[in-house]
């Protein structure tokens, strides 16, 4: 069983701590490309999700019918949502999702033609999952220009068998629309 056991006194599986190593596998892989990590990553995430029950109670672990709140609630989803963030693919093909910004997002609004988000900073980079690729994305009053590099002020697609990822950088205007048809 691919699993993380608590360290000091109790020696079971534990699905947070699962969550977190998968979680920093992902990550790595997202750094590096090597294959081994995003392996670890899925084997490890698969664990941790038979921790959550039907009716939403996150258990401690397999042998362990209780709750812990902080491990359950305060860091568990986190875990899968970074690792989304990092293995973006992974998210649902045929839905849009904002999956990682590295800055705060206050609103968000999804409709067929068109997302909008505000967020906190003005210099920010966001991983979406998108249905298709979008026609333009406007960053404050500016068009964001379509590049090869995510490091450069921009949008990035990459394109999936169904759908694909969007990448953006920017440097100008917290309001953000894209548009995926005139």
């Amino acid at each position: 069983m691919d699993a993380i056991k608590e360290q000091t006194w109790c020696y079971e599986p534990m699905g947070s701590h699962t969550a977190r190593y998968a979680s920093i596998c992902a990550m790595w892989y997202e750094r590096t490309g090597e294959e081994w990590y995003r392996d670890q990553a899925q084997r490890f995430f698969n664990f941790a999700s038979y921790m959550t029950d039907d009716n939403g109670v996150v258990r401690v672990g397999p042998n362990w019918p209780g709750s812990w709140f902080s491990d359950g609630y305060g860091d568990y989803i986190r875990h899968f949502m970074d690792g989304l963030g990092a293995i973006p693919e992974w998210a649902p093909a045929g839905e849009d999702h904002l999956l990682k910004s590295t800055s705060v997002i206050q609103t968000i609004n999804y409709s067929e033609n068109l997302i909008t988000y505000t967020s906190f900073d003005e210099n920010s980079k966001e991983v979406l999952r998108l249905k298709k690729k979008p026609l333009k994305i406007i960053a404050g009053s500016a068009d964001l220009p379509e590049t090869e590099d995510t490091k450069l002020h921009g949008w990035y697609w990459i394109d999936l068998e169904k759908g694909g990822i969007l990448k953006l950088t920017r440097s100008t205007g917290r309001q953000v629309s894209i548009h995926m048809s005139h």
